[in-house]
Protein backbone atom coordinates (compact mmCIF):
# COMPACT_ATOMS: atom_id res chain seq x y z
CA UNK A 1 0.00 0.00 0.00
CA UNK A 2 2.92 2.27 1.24
CA UNK A 3 4.59 1.76 -2.67
CA UNK A 4 1.24 2.99 -4.16
CA UNK A 5 0.74 5.87 -1.78
CA UNK A 6 4.38 6.87 -2.74
CA UNK A 7 4.28 6.12 -6.25
CA UNK A 8 0.57 8.71 -6.49
CA UNK A 9 2.59 11.46 -4.38
CA UNK A 10 5.82 11.37 -6.72
CA UNK A 11 3.64 11.74 -9.73
CA UNK A 12 1.17 14.61 -8.33
CA UNK A 13 4.59 16.32 -7.05
CA UNK A 14 6.80 16.01 -10.36
CA UNK A 15 4.38 14.48 -13.24
CA UNK A 16 7.29 12.62 -14.46
CA UNK A 17 7.00 9.07 -15.85
CA UNK A 18 10.85 9.19 -15.28
CA UNK A 19 11.24 9.95 -11.44
CA UNK A 20 8.39 7.53 -11.01
CA UNK A 21 9.57 4.51 -12.43
CA UNK A 22 12.79 5.50 -10.84
CA UNK A 23 11.11 5.36 -7.55
CA UNK A 24 9.18 2.43 -8.28
CA UNK A 25 12.40 0.43 -9.38
CA UNK A 26 14.34 1.08 -6.43
CA UNK A 27 11.63 0.23 -4.22
CA UNK A 28 11.26 -3.28 -6.23
CA UNK A 29 14.87 -4.12 -6.34
CA UNK A 30 15.12 -5.30 -3.01
CA UNK A 31 11.77 -7.62 -3.45
CA UNK A 32 13.73 -8.64 -6.72
CA UNK A 33 17.22 -9.28 -5.52
CA UNK A 34 15.35 -11.15 -2.19
CA UNK A 35 13.41 -13.42 -4.75
CA UNK A 36 17.15 -14.14 -6.63
CA UNK A 37 18.55 -15.55 -3.39
CA UNK A 38 16.14 -17.45 -1.89
CA UNK A 39 16.07 -18.92 -5.15
CA UNK A 40 19.56 -19.59 -4.99
CA UNK A 41 19.27 -20.62 -1.56
CA UNK A 42 16.65 -23.40 -2.48
CA UNK A 43 18.95 -24.83 -4.95
CA UNK A 44 22.00 -24.92 -2.91
CA UNK A 45 19.88 -26.74 -0.32
CA UNK A 46 18.64 -29.12 -2.87
CA UNK A 47 22.16 -29.79 -4.22
CA UNK A 48 23.20 -30.62 -0.10
CA UNK A 49 20.49 -32.78 -0.25
CA UNK A 50 22.01 -34.80 -2.46
CA UNK A 51 25.10 -34.60 -1.57
CA UNK A 52 24.21 -36.10 1.40
CA UNK A 53 22.60 -38.73 0.24
CA UNK A 54 24.85 -39.82 -2.45
CA UNK A 55 27.50 -39.85 0.61
CA UNK A 56 25.34 -42.09 2.98
CA UNK A 57 25.13 -44.46 -0.62
CA UNK A 58 28.77 -44.52 -0.54
CA UNK A 59 29.50 -45.29 3.06
CA UNK A 60 26.71 -48.12 2.74
CA UNK A 61 27.86 -49.60 -0.49
CA UNK A 62 31.49 -49.78 0.78
CA UNK A 63 31.72 -50.78 4.34
CA UNK A 64 31.69 -54.13 5.47
CA UNK A 65 28.18 -55.27 7.04
CA UNK A 66 30.08 -56.12 10.39
CA UNK A 67 31.63 -52.74 10.61
CA UNK A 68 28.12 -50.34 9.08
CA UNK A 69 26.77 -49.04 11.90
CA UNK A 70 29.33 -47.73 13.61
CA UNK A 71 30.73 -46.23 9.83
CA UNK A 72 27.21 -44.77 9.48
CA UNK A 73 27.55 -42.84 12.92
CA UNK A 74 30.82 -41.28 12.63
CA UNK A 75 29.68 -40.58 8.89
CA UNK A 76 26.58 -38.43 10.27
CA UNK A 77 28.93 -36.63 13.03
CA UNK A 78 31.18 -35.62 10.49
CA UNK A 79 28.36 -34.37 7.87
CA UNK A 80 26.67 -32.78 10.83
CA UNK A 81 29.85 -31.19 12.57
CA UNK A 82 31.95 -30.33 9.08
CA UNK A 83 30.66 -27.47 8.02
CA UNK A 84 30.47 -26.04 11.65
CA UNK A 85 34.25 -26.94 11.80
CA UNK A 86 34.86 -24.94 8.28
CA UNK A 87 33.15 -21.83 9.25
CA UNK A 88 35.15 -21.87 12.27
CA UNK A 89 38.68 -22.64 10.68
CA UNK A 90 36.89 -19.65 7.69
CA UNK A 91 36.54 -17.23 10.80
CA UNK A 92 39.82 -17.34 12.25
CA UNK A 93 41.58 -17.10 8.85
CA UNK A 94 39.25 -14.57 7.54
CA UNK A 95 40.85 -11.62 9.67
CA UNK A 96 44.39 -12.39 9.02
CA UNK A 97 44.31 -13.24 5.21
CA UNK A 98 41.06 -12.09 3.85
CA UNK A 99 38.17 -13.52 2.65
CA UNK A 100 39.39 -13.89 -0.71
CA UNK A 101 42.28 -15.93 0.34
CA UNK A 102 40.51 -18.07 3.14
CA UNK A 103 37.69 -19.05 0.38
CA UNK A 104 40.51 -20.05 -2.27
CA UNK A 105 42.32 -22.04 0.55
CA UNK A 106 39.30 -23.77 1.67
CA UNK A 107 38.27 -24.93 -2.13
CA UNK A 108 42.18 -26.37 -2.38
CA UNK A 109 41.83 -27.97 0.61
CA UNK A 110 38.80 -29.71 -0.37
CA UNK A 111 40.05 -30.49 -3.58
CA UNK A 112 43.51 -31.76 -2.55
CA UNK A 113 41.33 -34.40 0.05
CA UNK A 114 39.48 -35.74 -2.19
CA UNK A 115 42.49 -36.15 -4.63
CA UNK A 116 44.44 -37.96 -1.87
CA UNK A 117 41.25 -40.14 -0.59
CA UNK A 118 40.59 -40.92 -4.26
CA UNK A 119 44.72 -41.81 -4.74
CA UNK A 120 44.66 -43.72 -1.28
CA UNK A 121 41.33 -45.59 -1.81
CA UNK A 122 41.07 -46.64 -5.60
CA UNK A 123 37.94 -48.98 -4.98
CA UNK A 124 36.09 -45.97 -4.48
CA UNK A 125 36.79 -44.77 -7.94
CA UNK A 126 36.21 -48.00 -9.65
CA UNK A 127 33.19 -48.05 -11.90
CA UNK A 128 30.54 -50.89 -11.04
CA UNK A 129 32.27 -51.44 -7.89
CA UNK A 130 29.93 -51.89 -4.64
CA UNK A 131 32.96 -53.11 -1.96
CA UNK A 132 31.63 -55.77 -0.88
Amino acid sequence: MTLVAVMFQLWDTTHSTAWTGAAALAQALPLIAFGLFAGALAVAGAADTVAVVCRSTVVQLHTPDALLGRVAAAEQIVGQAGPDVGNFRAGLLAVPLGATTTLVSGGARCVLAVAAVARTTPALTARGSTGR
